[in-house]
């Protein structure tokens, strides 16, 4: 093919994908224009309505960026008005999404723009917001738009020096004046793992206050300080001022357990 006539198709293809930008608000939540740049090449797939992109792989929005080696973009054309919508972006291979300080890694980024839902998969799963790290190693789902996020398989958060850690967490986040994400809460279940200075904590499920830094646990229940523990049906703990408070359940005939060791002064629950 002559190279006018490539260069003429990639200049049609880069205006086609930028004036269908506004349908792409889930990026950065806005109207303005995404670009799509590659390094190797640039298709456009008329019969499967597609875009393809290779090779360093950038798309930017306003603030927002996504990253990878390769980039399949959906599309479809508006009943109404006939223009082109980018509906949905697959980004594969190094994946890293960048979106108001909020930092995503994977081998794979399926972004549904309809429903402004990312959905992550292949190794080294990681969310890196501003106070937080979460991670997983099977799937994580999140919109920071919608402020949520689920990891999937050895899902971990790290706050400062504490951990939680389950099978699945799923993180709810705020959003201050500036833009900025923040932990809200965090259900955990499935094996869940609290881990501070102080004590370890385990049990069946969980829900963390990140405002109040308290974490309340359920179902077999063991709280660990040095050498002493205490077994429940329920706990309550302050990470904070490092308080724990266990309960029993007495209509199935669960009983609070403690074992001290006297001669353990600075270790006492």
């Amino acid at each position: 093919m002559p190279y006018k006539i490539l260069f003429s198709l990639f200049c049609l293809c880069m205006l086609t994908l930028i004036s269908s930008a506004s349908y792409a608000q889930g990026l950065s939540n806005n109207d303005e224009p995404v670009e799509i740049t590659a390094d190797n090449s640039l298709e456009w797939l008329q019969d499967t309505k597609q875009y393809e992109a290779d090779g360093n792989v950038i798309v930017t929005q306003g603030k927002a960026q996504i990253y990878a080696d390769k980039l399949t973009a959906d599309y479809r054309e508006n009943a109404v008005n006939g223009d082109t919508e980018i509906w949905q972006l697959t980004a594969i291979g190094n994946v890293r999404l960048v979106n108001d300080g909020n930092e995503a890694l994977g081998q794979r980024a399926v972004y549904n723009i309809d429903d402004g839902k990312t959905v992550l998969t292949g190794n080294n799963l990681k969310l890196t917001l501003p106070d937080q790290v979460i991670t997983a190693s099977e799937k994580m789902e999140y919109s920071m738009d919608n402020g949520k996020a689920v990891a999937h398989g050895n899902a971990k958060i790290v706050r400062g020096s504490d951990t939680l850690t389950a099978q699945t967490i799923t993180a709810n986040f705020t959003k201050d004046q500036s833009g900025t994400q923040s932990l809200s809460t965090a259900n955990a279940k499935g094996g869940v793992k609290i881990q501070t200075n102080e004590e370890t904590l385990t049990g069946n499920r969980a829900v963390y206050n990140a405002v109040n830094n308290t974490a309340e646990v359920f179902d077999n229940v063991k709280i660990v300080r040095g050498p002493n523990q205490l077994e429940g049906a329920r706990a309550l703990v302050n990470l904070k001022t490092n308080i724990s408070q266990m309960f029993g359940a007495p209509e199935s005939g669960k009983r609070v357990k403690g074992i001290f060791y006297p001669s353990s002064k600075k270790d006492n629950l």
